[in-house]
């Protein structure tokens, strides 16, 4: 029989694949999937109809485990081997700065704002379901680390199989930092409003203030919630803000690897790849880096031929370099005519600057494209002397 529940202005039905959940004039669908790996899920609905929604949830993605992501297979787990009957009612009086009670009974976890420093009136009370406590940490602050083991226990008590996967995999229970934080505060807005992100040494308090408002709007977040909830919620916290809690608490979200990874840096542009190897090879004209800079621009040939002169002009100033002695090799085995001849150009220069050897005019004449694509003989003896040449230590 599909579940119904009606609250106030809250209601929700089970259709054959999803749950639809009408919130005055609006409507939610959750699929079966979305329902047991969503933080909050059925927000508005009273704890014992949601306990009851998850486990009907369980049962009919069990049906098709393959669809399930880890995080709802987890939470399958966890509804599958969960016995909240199991659990007697246990009352605790702490401090977080301000009075708060917890209560844990079958339906799930109570948080009593005690002062009224966070819900008006004083005595307010804040409902959590047993699998947002367990996966995602307490919804309000629990400084002492005693007291949260303590509910912990009390949960893994009504596990039917204490071995499941479920049952190890509850949030980190770490000490909260000593010291109190300093330089932690953020706030923007003007005399209409103005939004704040304070860290105390229990938790973060975020919240807002209008001139209209005599009462401020203030929440408190535990730090375990900051930490294993993941995106999209607590979006009003910005990558600096987490960046700096993460460093007080001393712990990264869980979720840290969905964190886009940075950009890459912006390749070089063919002009700073110039400026690179031109500074390079003026302070040593024997650069192998500063060689191969140059080289590179021949990448933009195809743009335009500007790159492809430069290049070929500034290797007839290059003569001992020994990258460079490689490429002119090279290209004058190649079978590209364009980068041959220019070659030959650059033989001409090394002459003209200095090698004697180079100045051969038959020998540099031999050197000629519709021989070497007919693969003479005499073209093949002048290459092979040419080479010598070129590659001299």
């Amino acid at each position: 029989m599909p579940l119904f529940t009606e609250n106030l202005l809250t209601m929700f039905h089970f259709t054959e694949n999803q749950v639809v959940q009408h919130q005055g004039i609006t409507e939610q669908r959750w699929s079966i999937p979305e329902l047991l790996e969503t933080f909050d899920p059925l927000p508005g609905e009273p704890l014992a109809e949601r306990n009851a929604a998850l486990v009907r949830a369980a049962q009919l993605a069990a049906q098709n485990p393959g669809e399930l992501s880890e995080t709802a297979r987890l939470h399958l787990d966890f509804w599958e081997n969960f016995r909240p009957e199991k659990i007697s009612e246990h009352t605790f009086i702490y401090e977080a700065e301000y009075p708060f009670e917890l209560t844990v009974n079958n339906s799930g976890l109570y948080y009593k704002d005690v002062s009224g420093r966070y819900y008006y009136p004083p005595g307010s009370v804040n409902e959590q379901i047993f699998s947002d406590f367990w996966f995602f940490g307490p919804a309000w602050p629990i400084p002492d680390l005693s007291l949260r083991t303590r509910a912990v226990g009390i949960i893994k008590s009504a596990f039917a199989d204490a071995g499941c996967p479920a049952a190890q995999a509850h949030f980190e229970l770490f000490a909260y930092p000593v010291e109190a934080p300093s330089g932690l505060s953020w706030e923007e807005g003007d005399h209409v409003r103005r939004d704040f992100v304070d860290v105390r040494r229990f938790g973060i308090e975020m919240g807002y203030i209008t001139w209209r408002d005599a009462q401020p709007g203030i929440s408190y977040l535990s730090f375990e919630n900051f930490l294993n909830v993941p995106p999209p919620h607590h979006s009003w916290i910005t990558p600096e803000m987490r960046t700096a809690m993460e460093q007080y608490i001393g712990k990264i979200s869980v979720f840290a690897l969905l964190r886009p990874a940075p950009a890459p840096p912006a390749p070089p542009s063919p002009r700073e790849k110039m400026d690179r190897s031109e500074a390079l090879l003026r302070q040593q004209p024997e650069s192998e880096e500063g060689a191969s800079l140059l080289i590179s621009l021949l990448e933009y040939e195809a743009e335009t031929d500007y790159w492809r002169n430069y290049v070929f002009n500034r290797c007839m100033h290059l003569r001992d370099n020994h990258t460079v002695q490689q490429f002119i090799a090279e290209r004058l085995r190649g079978d590209n005519e364009i980068h041959f001849k220019k070659s030959v150009d650059v033989l001409t220069g090394w002459g003209i600057y200095g090698d004697k050897d180079l100045v051969d005019r038959d020998l540099l004449l031999a050197l000629n494209w519709e021989d070497a694509t007919a693969n003479d003989p005499g073209f093949q003896e002048a290459l092979e002397k040419v080479m010598r040449i070129v590659l001299r230590g």
